[in-house]
């Protein structure tokens, strides 16, 4: 083969290696882009609810309380709209708070709100389940399933533990509605200030 010939040969398989390395870099690429854009975002991983709690109920209460921590992890706000459990006939949102110097407490129909990156605590003296209509009463050791249900997220599900009046914390004083009797009550305007735990 002529010198010429020879390198015009040199030159095409080399454009031919070159394009074909181009495109094997490039597809190569492919995968770990779209690896890259369906890995999931440890930031965005949903609803947490953590920490719940209830207290032991005497013989013929017929209310009980629930708390509990929700984390909310996602990338917008979601709100709380209520619950339900099995060992109670309806379950709703309400709040404690001071007013004038007294403790009141009032039901939340329209539910709470939770922003992005941010946690609700229901705790005594604030926000709090209200366990209606108990179906038995609630004993130390019970693990009373609960489904919260929010707009624009699945339902999910807490675990409230009964725990004995003797494990009460230093925030929890004041009002405990699971040695009340609510059934002929209205909580939208009840004083709460001298019922103790």
């Amino acid at each position: 083969m002529e010198p010429s010939s020879l390198i015009r040969c040199f030159i095409r398989h080399a454009r031919y290696v070159g394009a074909v390395a181009t495109v094997a870099a490039v597809a190569s690429c492919i995968p770990l882009t779209a690896a890259a854009d369906t890995a999931p975002n440890p930031h965005v991983s949903g609803v947490v609810v953590e920490q719940g709690w209830s207290r032991p109920t005497p013989p013929g209460a017929a209310v009980g309380v629930g708390y509990m921590v929700i984390h909310n992890h996602t990338d917008a706000a979601v709100r709380l709209t209520g619950a339900t459990t099995d060992v109670a006939t309806q379950v709703s949102i309400h709040e404690t708070r001071a007013d004038n110097g007294m403790m009141r407490m009032k039901p939340l129909p329209d539910g709470l709100n939770i922003e992005s990156g941010q946690s609700l605590e229901f705790k005594p003296l604030s926000y709090h389940l209200m366990l209606e209509g108990l179906k038995q009463p609630l004993k130390v050791g019970q693990k009373i399933p609960v489904t919260l249900t929010f707009e624009r997220i699945p339902a999910q599900q807490a675990v409230l533990d009964v725990r004995s009046l003797d494990d009460a914390g230093e925030d929890d004083v004041g009002m405990d509605h699971s040695t009340m009797n609510h059934s002929s009550m209205n909580h939208s305007d009840m004083d709460h200030s001298d019922m103790d735990h």
